[in-house]
């Protein structure tokens, strides 16, 4: 049972090469049967843990933005809608769209994993996944793009707006398909074509 627990806690052993598998609603641990896996997020909550120790004015912060949440798909449609919320249209209202765009689509929520995991590797600002969480207005404008790509899709082309606009007025970034159907981020003057290479 002690090895088990020291498998399961050992942060710096874990394989973040993830498989699809993990992301099914119905994937569950081989030590626990009843708790799905997703390393990501218990990572995540890990690293938070660790910080709110070492400063001790984040507490609530880092606590209402990762810890007392039960998934990343919570934490994420919290802290999203409460950058994005104002007067026109309230932090649960956004919280909601943001929730039902992630239940909807398996991809967004591996999406949402790997882009993290991406930052946290390639950017050499970035020292754990609580810093791209709550930091990385590039993270957030490409999470809130993929919410109102779910709006369009679904027919709610005025709320895709709405999100659209909202994400360029908060983060400072806009991101839209382009003609030849790639998606584009733009950060000032410079073009990436490849979502996951910021």
């Amino acid at each position: 049972n002690t090895q088990q627990q020291t498998i399961i806690t050992d942060y710096q052993k874990i394989d973040l090469s993830i498989p699809p598998s993990v992301y099914s609603l119905g994937t569950t641990s081989a030590y626990n049967t009843s708790q799905p896996v997703d390393l990501v997020w218990d990572l995540m909550r890990h690293e938070a843990q660790i910080e709110a120790a070492r400063e001790p004015l984040l507490v609530s912060f880092l606590y209402s933005t990762i810890i007392n949440h039960p998934t990343l798909e919570s934490a994420l449609s919290f802290h999203l809608a409460n950058r994005l919320s104002s007067p026109a249209m309230l932090s649960t209202q956004i919280m909601s769209l943001i929730r039902e765009a992630l239940d909807a689509d398996p991809d967004f929520r591996r999406n949402l994993r790997a882009d993290m995991l991406a930052v946290r590797d390639r950017d050499p600002a970035c020292n754990c996944l609580p810093d791209v969480f709550l930091y990385f207005k590039g993270f957030h404008a490409l999470q809130t793009y993929r919410v109102a790509h779910y709006l369009w899709r679904s027919g709610r082309r005025v709320l895709a707006h709405y999100l659209q606009s909202q994400m360029s007025q908060h983060f400072q970034i806009d991101i839209r398909k382009c003609l030849s159907d790639s998606t584009t981020l733009k950060f000032g003057e410079e073009l990436f074509s490849n979502c996951r290479n910021y």
